[in-house]
């Protein structure tokens, strides 16, 4: 008797999808062999991505594993997708509403329902979940423009965590690809006849390249944001060293006349001039404006000015 929680959908092309929400389910079921069985067995414990081929059994292949989305940034918030298929069946365990939402769930069904055989409705499975992707590379896409915008006006220590944060998300999704790649090759390992002149086939192996496309792209995007990032920090740190080292240079007569005239001696004539604080604060006041006139005649405080004056300028927007 078949669970009301095992929903059994017949192809038009003699062979059967066994949709279920819990592996348990097989195990001991009439309608599979021990293979199944003991596949079914296995999957209850598996929360890792695995793909076992039987490819040596003439007219009897099949494929089995488990495909795992991490859809958000807790490990432990992620979708869990059993599957078996051979040439009469496709067993599938794992909630897949999410796949159904552009197409619908009975479209969706009936498109499996309607593949001429169990690898090609697997694949169209798999072609959902790459659909699925698409949308969540868009969002990185988006966040990705809004960095590039924001690091054009503002470039602080906040904007370098947010592309971190993207260079993991956009990892995450690697890692979901890494898995997919792996399931093209099991599937032309184990069924090359039937996916020959597969469109769905086709389909999927045109989807996989479209989303590495993108991925090897927004990687680039990335690795050069990270890239001004750290040359603007470079170029920051190199003017604030810069703006350090003229205003010590600016105070330095400052500093050793004022240090000459700390000095506690019995027999210093300077102390005794009606003058001396005036011609102290003169002699200070001049060696300075000499040094600043020759910093300037070398070009040293140029780009300090005018860095300061732009950053106003911007600030004034």
């Amino acid at each position: 008797m078949v669970s009301p929680e095992l929903e059994v959908i017949r192809s038009e092309h003699e062979w059967t999808w066994y949709r279920l929400q819990d592996s348990r389910q097989l195990i001991e079921h009439e309608d599979f062999d021990e293979r199944m069985q003991a596949w079914a067995a296995e999957s209850v414990m598996c929360r890792h991505n695995h793909i076992s081929t039987i490819s040596y059994v003439e007219g009897n292949n099949a494929m089995n594993g488990t495909l795992i989305a991490r859809l958000a940034d807790s490990a432990a918030d992620g979708w869990i997708f059993h599957y078996y298929v051979n040439g009469d069946k496709l067993i599938t365990t794992g909630d897949t509403d999410w796949l159904e939402q552009v197409i619908g769930v009975t479209e969706w069904e009936e498109y499996v329902r309607k593949q001429q055989t169990p690898i090609e409705g697997f694949i169209f499975i798999i072609n959902s979940f790459i659909r699925a992707l698409f949308t969540r590379m868009d969002a990185i896409e988006q966040n990705l423009m809004k960095i590039e915008e924001r690091m054009q006006g503002n470039n602080g220590s906040r904007l370098l965590k947010e592309i971190i944060d993207l260079r993991n998300q956009l990892t995450r999704w690697n890692m979901h690809t890494v898995a997919l790649r792996e399931i093209e090759y099991a599937i032309e390992e184990t069924f090359p006849d039937t996916i020959e002149h597969s469109n769905t086939c086709r389909i999927m192996q045109i989807y996989l390249k479209r989303i590495r496309m993108l991925q090897q792209n927004y990687e680039h995007e990335i690795d050069s944001l990270l890239k001004v990032d750290d040359n603007i920090g470079n170029y920051r740190s190199n003017m604030i060293m810069k703006t350090l080292t003229v205003f010590t240079v600016l105070l330095t007569p400052m500093t050793a006349l004022g240090a000459i005239w700390g000095m506690n001696f019995k027999n210093m004539p300077e102390l005794d001039w009606s003058w001396g604080y005036a011609g102290a604060l003169g002699l200070i006041g001049l060696t300075t404006l000499i040094t600043y006139l020759w910093l300037k005649s070398t070009g040293l405080t140029d780009d300090i000015l005018k860095i300061n004056i732009k950053d106003e300028e911007e600030s004034d927007n």
